[in-house]
């Protein structure tokens, strides 16, 4: 393993460094309330708040921030931590949780297998943590809940590094992958884009440029059998790819030209929730539509049944205006499903 390279602590000759590395833990440890000098000086093991002074100088001079705080009767200066210095290698409470919520949300998009990266750096980052952020860090993490979308296991090992190594190294790869509904894999030259992930679907894909057939695929992680780097420099259309990874929806694109979609969706629910949160739609918009309980929405796509399996969630609250072939499709879909009720 390769040792970690730390910031050097600059002592001066004043204070040595372990116990510089103590008054940030303490003063952390304190937390809003924060230390007066006599009580740092009692837990740094000194004689002298000369020390204590010293220690907090050398603190401010690589990059420390410090409130002071007076408080009490008379009032007494108490020393806040707002900021670690330079050398600080703590993981905030907050960053920690940033990370276990990334986490969350990715498994929650079909990606176990980056969770499982997370889960590593999650063990690390819980190292450098205080003992006060790891308590409230394991509080918050019990009130979190990610929901909503699929539990989807990569079961394929080491899928990740060989993907990640070809999209690092701009490099050809060669993939076996299992199309739904195929009875065996089929294998690709690709060369690989970008790894998307898409909540109205519920899964993670590889974006991908095929040279033999030059069209770009959106291939599913989990459908992916084997992945290996080939040694060949690997290029592809940068602004059709950059397209095709804009426009998607629902994991479809192609190398077709966007187009836009437009359909009034009606429902006071519906109206409020795009005002307070739009969906993340190519170039989405909302605005006033026909009734005070009808909103129209605008978005661009490229491939239709990304768009047939939005708007179709909205059933009968749902009219597409345009293109024609969008409304035709979601009107023949629903007469389809209106056949079958009425077979009943």
């Amino acid at each position: 393993m390769v040792p970690r390279r730390t910031r050097a602590i600059e002592t001066q000759g004043l204070v040595d460094s372990d116990r510089l590395r103590d008054a940030v833990e303490a003063i952390r440890e304190a937390g809003a309330e924060g230390l007066t000098r006599d009580r740092l000086r009692q837990q740094l093991g000194v004689r002298s708040v000369r020390t204590v002074d010293r220690a907090i100088g050398l603190l401010e001079a690589q990059g420390a921030r410090l409130d002071r705080i007076r408080r009490g009767t008379p009032p007494i200066i108490h020393f806040v931590l707002r900021k670690g210095p330079t050398w600080d290698e703590h993981v905030s409470s907050e960053a920690r949780l940033a990370l276990r919520i990334a986490g969350l949300s990715l498994t929650q998009t079909g990606t176990h297998l980056w969770q499982d990266k997370l889960d590593a750096l999650e063990h690390l980052a819980s190292q450098r943590m205080s003992n006060r952020d790891r308590r409230l860090f394991e509080h918050l993490k019990r009130a979190v809940r990610v929901q909503g979308a699929v539990d989807d296991p990569i079961e394929t090992p080491n899928l990740l590094e060989p993907i990640l190594t070809a999209l690092d190294g701009a490099k050809e790869m060669q993939i076996e992958y299992q199309a739904a509904g195929a009875g065996t894999p089929t294998p690709y030259q690709v060369v690989p884009y970008a790894l998307t992930h898409d909540l109205f679907s519920g899964g993670t894909f590889l974006l991908v440029w095929e040279p033999r057939r030059r069209l770009p695929l959106h291939l599913r992680l989990n459908r992916i059998c084997a992945a290996k780097p080939t040694s060949r420099a690997g290029t592809y259309p940068a602004d059709l790819m950059a397209q095709a990874a804009d426009y998607q929806i629902g994991g479809w694109t192609s190398a077709n030209p966007p187009f836009q979609v437009e359909a009034v969706i009606r429902g006071a629910n519906w109206v409020q929730a795009f005002k307070e949160a739009p969906p993340a739609l190519p170039r989405f918009e909302a605005r006033p539509g026909p009734a005070e309980d009808a909103v129209l929405v605008r978005f661009w796509a490229t491939h239709p049944k990304g768009v047939l399996r939005w708007l179709l969630q909205f059933g009968a609250m749902a009219e597409v205006l345009h293109p024609v072939e969008i409304r035709e499709a979601v009107a023949g879909q629903l007469r389809e499903a209106l056949a079958r009720y009425d077979a009943v």
